[in-house]
């Protein structure tokens, strides 16, 4: 059975939190990267994305890319991410199912009514990627905005067709290809 760490939601009271989708992303795969042994760094266990927020900018609250969070994680939790940028969806997809979880950013203009957990938002964002279901090829996607906090609001992890996936990953490069940082094969 894959691990699967905790969902961390950004929408948590934290400073920053609306724009907090990466931390709360890297949160969880720092956490997948361990498979929840605290390395007894200098960082809070477990990782938050407060934390990984504040090793970014502690007193700024923009987006975050996929190098600051995995900097953060690496200094916070010795998580020492593979950061890929515009990978082929063949090569994403089998290293998902050779056992790593990843961070990827996606546009979710590209996201169904069925797993969008937050209505009106077409913007950048990040979501993490823990495996790849073998009967459908479906991906187990924990979005840090899908955290049921009212009705219609769906409750994360959910499994995602590999289609909504790569149309959301693909778009967010606009080349059709995944930006993304994974986890070692935990598996």
């Amino acid at each position: 059975m894959v691990y699967r760490p905790p969902f961390r939601k950004q929408g948590d009271g934290s400073r920053c939190q609306w724009s907090n989708c990466g931390p709360a992303s890297q949160a969880m795969a720092s956490h997948r990267h361990r498979k929840g042994i605290d390395p007894k760094t200098s960082g809070p266990w477990p990782p938050m994305p407060q934390a990984i927020r504040n090793r970014i900018s502690p007193s700024s609250c923009g987006g975050t890319n996929l190098n600051q969070t995995d900097d953060a994680s690496k200094s916070l939790y010795a998580s020492d991410m593979w950061v890929r940028f515009d990978l082929p969806w063949d090569t994403f997809r089998s290293l998902i199912q050779s056992g790593r979880g990843a961070h990827v950013a996606i546009r979710y203009s590209m996201v169904p009514a069925k797993f969008d957990g937050s209505p009106g938002f077409n913007g950048g964002h990040s979501v993490y990627v823990n495996e790849r279901r073998s009967s459908d090829g479906a991906f187990l996607v924990y979005d840090p905005l899908a955290d049921g906090r009212r009705s219609g609001i769906p409750t994360a992890p959910d499994w995602w067709p590999a289609s909504v996936l790569k149309a959301a990953a693909g778009s967010w490069t606009g080349t059709g290809k995944i930006d993304a940082s994974f986890t070692r094969d935990t598996e």
